[in-house]
């Protein structure tokens, strides 16, 4: 029944597309919007005749077509971020008229504009979210490799081991479980079971924008999409081919050296009072290095629009047993059949071995290295490292029509395969169908309302041995409507709505292990659950360049398979447990934001300031030792229900352009604060009965390192500053500074001052070095990037950069070192274009 509800749904959404019929009209107007700097058409342009109900909204190609009566008409062109056009035109009976329009940029930052918040465009400005945007330009000028690379420049995101977060609201998850929503196109990019996202599936070498909103968004996009919104567009071509090619090496330097007998306050130091963490001896068997190249092409053929790119990424990580060989092909198709309808499919493959470690072997001479081994209780072959080869790819066909009356259909699809084969009895494959029907319209008689409303669905079938050895089905069915409408040139308001069914099947008959000693059975079991979320926003500009924001939307998250049916361990050491009473989380965001443009003498562009907060039910969270308040083993991974959790905060952010004693100069900068609570939390338990809420607690409690009631794998303040300036039109110079204070709280695992490894086999958690390091570095930490570039012709472009140029030891996930001081050399070329 299942499989036939899903054909059915797609047969239908097909159908709704060519339901269109044709009525005659005396008159015929028709035309091009292109943009007048850059010759390239203008999709989804508003096309108004004045006094009427009459409009168009142009296709892909800025193509619009309007029937009329004989008479005279006032005809309004518009797109957001250009200057609006008016003419005058007197039709006569029987006439067709060809009207082509090129509109003019207004340069302004505050005229970006981003399709995130509603689907169809509107300004960054006037937006009832907080929304940033990050071009192309940024990912190439900082190498970044990966789209989670150059989101970290955004104030207030944070990836912590491949796992965003926006504003704190997530913290550390192994593997699974998202609240922020990776888009590609527009189209849900997680993996499937684990909603986990592929950071190397996107093509950085192909992209167009990326737009991060901040704050729920699950009335539009669904269950993970209750932290945020990270969407990548790619690019399409323009009227002239375009081919862009790069090559890139970097080479890790060594080391900083280390005092041990001072960082870490070591009472007995050997004569030197040395602890050296400089080139290590297997650096010399395989020196950590990173090359790659790159390239992209664009191109229309008549009616047929091509773009085709590639990566290949070769690392030896500077972590021992790391490194990472990937290849990747990415093709994009659009065929226009009429200018009313096109369609096309989107690909893209990966594929390649790698290999990775969990746990540091300790804190200082041992931080590059992974923890295979416990020397002084002669306990080996722990193996916290894995090696995997990957095959994973995406094919999404994809259909746009216009209709007469205005009215954009869309349908949307995406199959995603993952197959993943692990060394460590964690292979694992997924496959992923996703479907959307999507209708847009703006009613010019309505004042402007924009209607955007769709229903979609995602299957998820899962085969892994991180879930038993057996067989997972997901499923997922929603429908979602977004009014948008601006009122008096002022103020915009928006209100959506979206219903969603969740269904998890498990296999008949499994066997789980619940903890080192204990099994449980799982036969059979089928949950299903619905549930409705809301979102409200506004904007008002009260003046030019400024505008006022308010918002407030629900999220709502329903446990991964990954979440709920887990079973696996690490390095014979850890083990990673189900949770088959997971239950779902629900939540709601609200902010209040301040967005004032500025223009002073050369400098255009805005500053921003927002408070927002934010509450989770039932908040899902990874944790080390489980439920001890039941007498748990320590020595294990889990994801629980930590009870309620409230997180309020701060974020002001200053981006613009301009000149800085006279050389052009682009800034974006921004200071985050979060208060990220617990709201069960329970020190003492001692002659109180033990309710859920209270059991829940006091959990949270005892498996916290910290005494504070702070939620774990947080920073509470961070700063982040990008600036670049061109010398003589041929040098960039650039400077990136990003600081994270002291995260306050992680598992009590890792300080644990007694862990029973195996019976009768008890350590101190100290010997991983991670409590000494924790206490004697609380000030935060600090990274510096640098980065220089030389335009040789206006194609032609190489750059060095330096990251991490302080060369500072330090973590954004414990007990994972991050890189030290390295060196890359990138070639830039690009044929065609302008």
């Amino acid at each position: 029944m299942m499989n036939f509800s899903f054909k059915s749904l797609f047969i239908l959404l097909i159908l709704s597309l060519f339901s269109i019929s044709a009525i005659g009209q005396q008159a015929t107007v028709k035309g091009t919007l292109t943009d007048a700097e850059k010759n390239e058409p203008l999709p989804f342009a508003n096309v108004v005749v004045d006094g009427t109900s009459s409009g168009a909204t142009t296709d892909d190609d800025g193509k619009w077509e309007i029937r009329l009566d004989p008479g005279n008409y006032t005809f309004v062109f518009s797109y957001i971020g250009f200057d609006e056009i008016t003419r005058e035109l007197t039709l006569a009976a029987n006439e067709e008229r060809v009207i082509d329009i090129a509109l003019g940029t207004e340069a302004e930052l505050l005229e970006q504009v981003v399709v995130t918040t509603n689907k169809s465009g509107v300004k960054v400005g006037e937006s009832t979210v907080s929304i940033a945007v990050i071009q192309p330009s940024l990912i190439e000028n900082t190498n970044s490799t990966a789209v989670d690379e150059v989101v970290e420049k955004i104030p207030g995101v944070q990836v912590v081991d491949g796992q965003a977060n926006i504003r704190g609201g997530s913290g550390y998850s192994y593997g699974a479980g998202s609240r922020v929503l990776l888009l590609v196109d527009d189209l849900p990019f997680l993996q499937g079971d684990a909603g986990f996202p592929n950071w190397r599936d996107v093509p950085v070498e192909n992209l167009s924008q990326i737009e991060v909103l901040k704050g729920a968004a699950s009335a539009l996009y669904g269950s993970s999409a209750m932290n945020g919104i990270i969407n990548v567009r790619t690019a399409y071509p323009t009227s002239d081919p375009v081919t862009t090619v790069s090559f890139y090496n970097t080479l890790y330097l060594n080391p900083p050296t280390l005092d041990t007998c001072k960082l870490y306050n070591v009472a007995a130091c050997d004569t030197s009072g040395q602890g050296h963490l400089v080139n290590p001896a297997w650096w010399g068997d395989r020196q950590p290095i990173e090359a790659g190249a790159q390239f992209a092409h664009r191109q229309k053929y008549g009616n047929f629009d091509l773009v085709v790119g590639g990566n290949i990424f070769y690392q030896n990580n500077w972590r021992q047993e790391e490194y990472t060989r990937r290849g990747r092909l990415n093709v994009n198709t659009r065929y226009r059949l009429t200018d009313k309808v096109s369609f096309g499919v989107n690909a893209n493959f990966n594929v390649g071995p790698s290999g990775s470690i969990f746990l540091w072997q300790d804190a200082d001479q041992g931080s590059l290295q992974p923890l295979n081994a416990v020397p002084g209780l002669g306990i080996t072959g722990l193996e916290t490292n894995s090696t995997s080869k990957v095959w994973r790819y995406n094919l999404d066909p994809f259909v746009t029509a216009f209709d007469k009356y205005g009215n954009r259909h869309k349908v949307l699809s995406r199959y995603y395969f993952i197959r993943n084969n692990n060394n460590n009895n964690q292979s694992n494959s997924s496959k992923l169908i996703f479907g959307e029907y999507q209708f847009q319209r703006t009613f010019e008689s309505l004042g402007g309302l924009n209607v955007v409303a769709g229903i979609n669905a995602t299957q998820t079938r899962s085969d892994s041995e991180l879930f038993g050895s057996s067989s997972f089905k997901a499923t997922n069915f929603a429908g979602y409507l977004q009014l948008d409408k601006k009122f008096f040139d002022k103020l915009s308001l928006s209100v959506g709505t979206r219903y969603e069914r969740n269904t998890l099947s498990s296999p008949d008959s499994i066997v789980y292990i619940q903890d080192p000693v204990t099994y449980r059975q799982v036969t059979n079991t089928t949950e299903t659950e619905s549930k409705p979320v809301f979102r409200f926003g506004a904007n008002y500009q009260p003046a030019d360049y400024t505008f006022f924001r308010a918002s407030w939307g629900q999220g709502y998250r329903f446990p991964t398979i990954a979440e709920k049916y887990i079973s696996t361990s690490i390095g014979n050491v850890l083990n990673i447990l189900p949770s088959f009473d997971l239950k779902s989380e629900t939540g709601w965001s609200a902010e209040f934001g301040i967005r004032q443009g500025v223009k002073i003498s050369t400098w255009q562009g805005f500053f921003d300031l927002s408070l927002f907060w934010t509450e989770y039910q039932d908040m899902m969270e990874f944790t080390f030792g489980g439920d001890r308040t039941e007498g748990d083993p320590l020595l294990f991974f889990r994801s629980l229900n930590v009870g309620d959790t409230r997180i309020r905060g701060a974020e002001i952010s200053f981006i613009g352009k301009g000149d800085l004693f006279g050389v052009p100069t682009e800034l974006l900068m921004g200071y985050t604060y979060i208060d990220p609570k617990f709201q069960e939390w329970v020190t003492d338990t001692t002659g109180i009965t033990l309710t859920d809420e209270i059991r829940e607690g006091y959990a949270n409690f005892i498996n916290s390192s910290s005494d504070q009631n702070v939620l774990k794998y947080r920073f509470k303040h961070s700063f982040k500053i990008d600036v670049q300036s061109t010398f003589f039109k041929k040098l960039d110079v650039g400077l990136s500074i990003q600081h994270y204070s002291f995260m306050e709280a992680i598992d009590q695992f890792f300080e644990e001052a007694a862990i029973e490894l195996f019976p009768g086999v008890v350590i101190n958690a100290d010997l991983f070095g991670l409590k000494r390091y924790r206490d004697n570095n609380r000030g935060g930490n600090t990274v510096v990037d640098a980065r220089m570039a030389y335009h040789i012709t206006d194609h032609a472009k190489v750059s060095l950069l330096v990251k991490n140029l302080a060369n500072r030891y330090y973590f954004v996930r414990p007990a994972l070192t991050e890189a030290p001081i390295n060196l890359t050399l990138r070639f830039d070329y690009k044929f065609g274009g302008k």
